[in-house]
């Protein structure tokens, strides 16, 4: 009987501490820059050129999820039919290396939801947001105190994804799972940039799951004893 139950406890940490694949798992994600960014560096999760019409020509704002500054989080909610994505980041007016020592660089509040279309991706266990341009909206507020309104946009297949593509070998380069989709600033997409989000994410654990872990180590323990 205890070795029976040394076992259960061992498979069920594996379980919990080592998964077998990437799995869309509903609940909260943390959200991390992707290393693939066309504009990087400085990295980034959300890029959103135009944002201000700063020089006359292309100005391209780009948001580093992972600065100290920074905490973007996305709640996926399969029951409600739901993305939530929301938080804090640290961005501006990328230059190149960096960004530019102006008004515009500082902490921008995000706040976006998905409520239509959210739904499985045919055939694979990615979640996608099919649906037409301005359909889900959102804002951010810059350090300026400025608040645009943002929407979704059609890509033709969908607006947003998230997951690791089809053949589960991740999407541009990553492996494990990103988030990705296009919007538009105040009704409008700059044609000549890009706005769109391109992060990685990280699921957090459900307390759930750290109690698990703990009970199975006070069982092993107690058992030495």
């Amino acid at each position: 009987m205890r070795k029976l139950l040394k076992g259960g406890a061992a498979l069920a940490i594996a379980a919990v501490v080592l998964p077998a694949q990437a799995v869309i798992t509903p609940g909260v994600y943390t959200l991390h820059n992707h290393p693939d960014g066309n504009i990087n560096p400085p990295p980034y999760g959300l890029r959103l050129d135009e944002l201000y019409d700063v020089s006359g020509g292309l100005d391209s704002f780009s948001f580093d999820f992972d600065h100290a500054s920074s905490s973007m989080t996305m709640v996926y909610n399969d029951a409600a039919g739901t993305i939530h994505i929301s938080g804090t980041s640290y961005g501006g007016r990328d230059i190149g290396a960096g960004y530019a020592a102006d008004a515009y660089q500082g902490v921008y509040t995000i706040d976006f939801l998905y409520d239509i279309g959210v739904q499985g991706v045919a055939g694979d266990d990615d979640v996608e947001v099919d649906a037409a341009t301005g359909s889900n909206f959102g804002t951010i507020m810059t350090p300026l105190g400025d608040t645009f309104s943002l929407n979704d946009v059609s890509a033709g297949a969908n607006t947003f994804r998230f997951g690791d593509e089809d053949n589960d070998l991740g999407h541009r380069g990553f492996s494990g799972i990103s988030g990705w989709g296009w919007l538009a600033i105040d009704g409008t997409r700059f044609s000549q940039g890009a706005d769109d989000w391109l992060f990685t994410a990280e699921l957090v654990p459900e307390p759930s799951s750290f109690a698990l872990i703990g009970l199975a180590f006070a069982g092993l323990i107690r058992r030495r004893r």
